[in-house]
């Protein structure tokens, strides 16, 4: 996944298909705005984007939501249980599509 965050202006970007290692960035992340005098006026924002992953075939394997009505959306995300319900709510949406397909 591609996951880019942006806090007040300041972008912050990590692609990586490690689900562990991306828990950590984000933890890493917003302790940086808490640390840095998070306040009620700070704005975050996040998007989320398929990691092309080669598999031999030529167009690979997408580990994320590649359905263009779905990604690149911007959220509000102002702390990490927020970015999480953001993402769910990507995945209800693809789900939703699914369904009425």
């Amino acid at each position: 996944m591609r996951l880019t965050l942006n806090i007040d202006g300041y972008s912050h970007q990590i692609d990586s298909t490690d689900p562990e290692l991306i828990g950590k960035w984000v933890a890493e992340i917003f302790a940086r705005v808490v640390a840095s005098g998070w306040n009620p006026a700070t704005y975050i924002t996040a998007q989320a984007y398929p990691s092309f992953i080669p598999d031999g075939t030529p167009q690979g394997k997408l580990d994320w939501i590649a359905d263009t009505r779905i990604i690149g959306g911007v959220f509000t995300a102002a702390s990490p249980e927020e970015l999480l319900a953001g993402l769910a709510k990507q995945l209800e949406e693809q789900q939703a599509i699914r369904d009425n397909a």
